[in-house]
């Protein structure tokens, strides 16, 4: 990390949220069959961090176990969740998941990769990150949670503690609701000074738009050394903090080389009204990809499959420099005809200063055409991934009904079911819900959210209703997507039946 030499400033810690959090026995490592343990990670409120080597192939794992004995349905959700989890780790700027199981004792546990050089929480102890690198992780890590919605997971516990720093030096969000505080030594309960207002506010539990902002107040962490309230109004109690990210203007970033773009980009994911932010997360890495373009003549891409790369914008200046370029070389060459036919009547003299000033009326615009391909067409697509992603050639560009929602270019977005209903009838749980704009070819993808009998892979209909077995417990729940017939998908609606 090229993180800046001064140190973070009136940094203290926070306030727990758990009056008994430095009561609470300390987790005890398991004995887990090849695996040798190695030393103690972390701890939070429902699980602990530790580093086991893996036998055979020495590598180094970092394995979470639940604190105690979870009951069954508790523990069938930490199994969903660690699926669910493995299934996004493909993606280069998630944590990677290897293994789940039960330890002897009844503790559910998960096997991630190792990210070496800790949390971002801790390496923000030492300085703040340069704005350009900012920016970089900032697309990246926009770019795994976009993924994450697009598969119907909205984080919820979007913090610095929770993003990774593997061995090559990159993010990997990590924690999917799955338990709090992976790699966090000061243990809390909750994440208030990342929250967004509407979620004190008691406004839900969060969505795609309260990720965007917790992952705005990361990045602007970064900048500033911890999250915006904190830093602006050093509020000494947590009633003070709540109230400061519910009421109180968001605070400047006090740094001269912030450019104006970039704090009106954070301050837009970071608006109070959840419908002043921006359209998707997908929005959000792509007005950070435009404002590291103007500031630094380079962009981050997008890693999301099935999406443009850059944003609207940027792709219409690649294809402005491309057709410079053409035209230059195009026109190079008529010059160079003309210039050859009128030396073919001049003299010895008159013929060779005739070919020298044709000659550099060519090489100045092949120069041009070089400069243009060789430099400022690398420099727009430089980032440091290496992915290349899939487009779809029937996308369209994102619509949102906000005024200022920016020029994107992307997937059409596919609106999520509507009118989802659900029902018991005897043994059955009974859903329905309808399509707000269908097309020829939709399907309907759903699966299972209840417990034990979750189910990892989703099923395809072109009904608009399922019945399902009804869990024993007081509720049924599913999640519904709709599928174009050009593979592109909405996020998924939840939807529960209620005894």
């Amino acid at each position: 990390m090229a993180a800046q030499n001064t140190p973070m400033r009136g940094h203290t810690r926070r306030p727990s949220t758990s009056a008994h959090a430095g009561k609470r026995a300390p987790v005890q490592p398991p004995k887990l069959n090849g695996y040798s343990y190695v030393r103690a990670l972390g701890e939070g409120t429902t699980a602990a961090v530790f580093l086991y080597e893996q036998h055979g192939t020495e590598r180094q794992v970092a394995i979470k176990v639940s604190r105690g004995r979870l009951d069954p349905r508790a523990g069938a959700r930490f199994r969903t969740e660690a699926n669910f989890m493995a299934k996004l780790s493909t993606h280069p700027y998630i944590l990677s998941i290897y293994e789940t199981g039960v330890t002897d004792d009844g503790r559910s546990f998960i096997v991630f990769e190792y990210a070496t050089r800790g949390n971002m929480k801790d390496l923000l102890d030492h300085g703040t990150y340069g704005v350009d690198e900012t920016l970089d992780i900032g697309i990246n890590l926009a770019s795994a949670l976009y993924t994450a919605h697009r598969a119907g997971i909205v984080h919820r516990d979007i913090k610095t503690s929770n993003v990774l720093i593997s061995d090559q030096g990159l993010p990997a969000l990590a924690d999917f609701g799955i338990a709090t505080n992976i790699y966090d030594h000061r243990a809390t309960g909750y994440s208030l000074p990342w929250a967004p207002p509407e979620v004190l506010r008691s406004q839900g539990g969060g969505d795609e738009k309260s990720d965007m902002y917790s992952l705005a107040a990361t990045l602007y962490a970064m900048l500033a050394g911890k999250s915006p309230y904190e830093y602006g109004y050093h509020p000494h109690t947590q009633q003070e903090l709540a109230s400061a990210i519910m009421n109180r203007p968001l605070p400047a970033l006090n740094r001269a080389d912030v450019p104006e773009e970039v704090e009106h980009v954070l301050a837009r994911a970071l608006s109070k009204n959840r419908e002043d932010r921006y359209y998707s997360v997908l929005e959000f890495a792509y007005a950070l990809q435009e404002a590291q373009q103007h500031a630094f003549g380079h962009a981050t891409p997008v890693t999301v499959e099935g999406v443009e790369r850059f944003s609207r914008a940027l792709t219409r200046q690649q294809a402005a420099a491309t057709a410079a370029a053409t035209g230059a070389l195009g026109a190079g060459m008529p010059g160079a005809a003309g210039a050859s036919a009128a030396v073919n009547g001049a003299s010895g003299a008159q013929m060779r200063r005739g070919i020298v000033i044709a000659s550099s009326i060519v090489a100045a615009f092949a120069l041009i055409a070089l400069v243009v391909v060789l430099v400022v067409l690398p420099n727009i697509d430089r980032g440091q991934s290496s992915s290349v992603a899939v487009v779809n050639p029937n996308a369209t560009a994102s619509q949102s009904t906000n005024a200022d929602t920016g020029d994107y270019a992307g997937s059409a977005v596919v609106p999520g079911p509507e009118a989802l209903s659900g029902s018991i009838r005897g043994d059955s749980a009974v859903f329905s819900w309808s399509n707000p704009d269908p097309q020829t070819g939709d399907k309907y993808s759903w699966n299972l959210l209840d417990g034990a009998n979750s189910s990892e892979a989703a099923t395809i209909t072109t009904d608009t209703h399922v019945s399902v077995p009804a869990s024993p417990g007081a509720q049924t729940c599913i999640q519904v997507s709709i599928i174009r017939a050009d593979r592109s998908m909405s996020q998924a609606v939840p939807v529960c039946a209620t005894r």
